[in-house]
């Protein structure tokens, strides 16, 4: 199973007419695509560098902005390709379910989780573009 931290951005940063400390940076653009692999959704990764989701995708669409859009699809299309084989292990391996009964007693039930089972054989297979290119041993 793959993890976050066998995602790294291989990308040309954004060339900026000027550089601000609190604008994107080389480095904020690069946690800004670790930060969409890791949570999925453009919104929460620009919330987590300091950034706006407009600001992200203006980003984006900049002419001079060819390898950094490639490698934001990449980051997205990564993190679906973790989020699906999750979601796989959980279908597969089960989950604990604890409730908590009138007058405090507890029920521990463990075993499939169906609903999971259904979510997934809902989604599209992840790309295979999307996988972290092997480390060498």
């Amino acid at each position: 199973m793959q993890t976050i931290s066998d995602y790294e951005p291989e990308f040309t940063p954004v060339p900026l007419a000027r550089v601000r400390h609190d604008g994107w940076t080389p480095e904020r653009q690069r946690l800004f695509l670790i930060a969409l692999a890791a949570l999925g959704t453009v919104d929460a990764a620009a919330q987590a560098v300091g950034m706006s989701r407009i600001s992200a995708y203006n980003l984006k669409k900049r002419s001079d902005a060819e390898s950094f859009a490639r490698e934001w699809d990449r980051a997205v299309g990564f993190g679906r390709s973790m989020m699906f084989d999750y979601a796989m292990e959980r279908a597969i391996n089960g989950v604990t379910t604890i409730r908590m009964r009138l007058g405090g007693a507890f029920e521990f039930e463990y075993g499939r989780d169906t609903k999971q089972i259904m979510k997934v054989l809902r989604l599209p297979p992840p790309r295979q573009d999307a996988k972290a290119p092997q480390r060498p041993s």
